[in-house]
């Protein structure tokens, strides 16, 4: 398998492939709720379904990132467990509570404990192509997730707007001439800010997520409209990031007005520079995706600028040990 930074280029092939993999066992629902179980690069997919649903679907759309469920969910309940490797213990824990309330689960996986359970309970299922990193799959997944949902009858995206995604990804030279300028700002800050307004507020977390893993550096995310109600006051004194990259839409929506504006504005008088990464694509997927692309293609250029190793996640795997003998 090629090395992280290799897989994340491929992002493009990886799509095609998504698209083509075999669900099987899904069956039609009307479902009054949908829940979405996922951690760490699975769990992004969630974000950036429900994202997505905002607009579009008459019903809740609530993304668990941990053991528990909520209360509610029972057996007229969607659930959609996502994990690349099959064996994240809280999603496989929040998957079986699941199935024992009867909700109809669905599972995304390349294998795994998780996998092994939808086999055995017949569940609809795809099983995801193996061998790559949980957060250079992201594509893979995201594109399983919607497949899957439309197969048990919720229509999340358009084809229009896959294929326009897809597009974007196949741009690998853009993407990586934006990537590398976003890197060079951002290192030169011990904890750079991102910005975003609350409609691509999973993206925001993604581009802070990719800076943790492959850079190995912190980095602090900042929604609008809520942050111009508390961080934004944090920039009065002198105790704040230097840097910033400000995540907009490129719409003529009120939100992005503020961002481009008094964001802005109020970012640079008090010190910071700014850079702002304006998101392709007509449709939310194709920004989210392209967004996507662009913010690990950058934290991989940031790892390399700083002499870091974007691979390894070394608490992370501390922390998945921790875990399994605390449930013992």
């Amino acid at each position: 398998m090629a090395s992280l930074e290799g897989q994340v280029k491929g992002w493009y092939e990886q799509s095609v492939k998504a698209l083509s993999l075999p669900i099987e066992g899904a069956q039609r629902a009307s479902p009054s709720s949908i829940v979405l179980l996922g951690m760490g690069g699975s769990g992004i997919v969630g974000d950036y379904v429900k994202a997505m649903c905002v607009d579009r679907l008459d019903v809740p759309v609530f993304v668990v990132k941990e053991a528990r469920l909520p209360r509610w969910v029972k057996g007229d309940s969607l659930v959609v467990a996502i994990s690349y490797s099959g064996n994240t213990l809280e999603t496989v824990a929040a998957a079986r509570e699941a199935l024992a309330r009867g909700a109809l689960t669905c599972v995304v996986s390349s294998g795994g404990r998780l996998m092994e359970l939808a086999e055995s309970r017949g569940l609809p299922r795809v099983r995801l192509e193996g061998g790559y990193a949980p957060r250079a799959a992201l594509p893979m997944m995201l594109y399983s997730c919607l497949r899957m949902l439309r197969e048990v009858g919720i229509e999340v995206v358009e084809p229009s707007e896959v294929e326009e995604s897809l597009e974007l990804l196949r741009d690998v030279e853009g993407s990586l001439s934006e990537a590398s300028a976003i890197a060079r700002s951002l290192v030169e800050d011990r904890t750079p800010v991102i910005v975003a307004d609350a409609r691509y507020e999973a993206l925001a977390w993604r581009f802070k997520s990719d800076l943790n893993e492959n850079a190995k550096m912190s980095a602090k995310c900042e929604v609008v409209p809520e942050s111009m109600h508390n961080d934004v006051v944090g920039y009065e004194g002198d105790r704040h990031p230097s840097r910033a990259l400000i995540l907009s839409a490129g719409d003529d929506h009120p939100y992005t007005r503020i961002v481009e504006g008094f964001v802005r504005e109020a970012l640079e008088e008090a010190g910071v520079e700014v850079r702002l990464l304006r998101l392709k694509g007509s449709s939310m997927l194709a920004k989210l995706m392209y967004g996507s692309h662009v913010s690990s293609l950058a934290s991989i250029e940031a790892a390399r600028l700083l002499g870091m190793d974007p691979e390894p996640t070394r608490n992370i795997s501390r922390y998945k040990r921790a875990l399994e003998q605390a449930l013992r």
